[in-house]
């Protein structure tokens, strides 16, 4: 496998993680969402979450493609 895959989650999966706190993306959610903080918020979260799950992703092919 080659090493480009789990790299490239990896970097996708910052990139979604740190899209959140960007005051483009907030703007652009609060009017999606009638300005409601609380949904606001989740989303956000939600992102990161996503992005967390891809950096893991990107971590655990990393590690089974550098050991076999």
């Amino acid at each position: 496998m080659p090493l480009f895959y789990p790299v490239f989650l990896i970097l996708i999966g910052l990139l979604v993680m740190w899209q959140p706190k960007t005051k483009r993306w907030q703007r652009r959610i609060s009017a999606h969402v009638g300005g409601d903080q609380r949904r606001v918020k989740s989303r956000a979260n939600t992102f990161f979450l996503l992005g967390f799950c891809f950096v893991l992703s990107g971590f655990a092919l990393l590690y089974r493609a550098t050991t076999q």
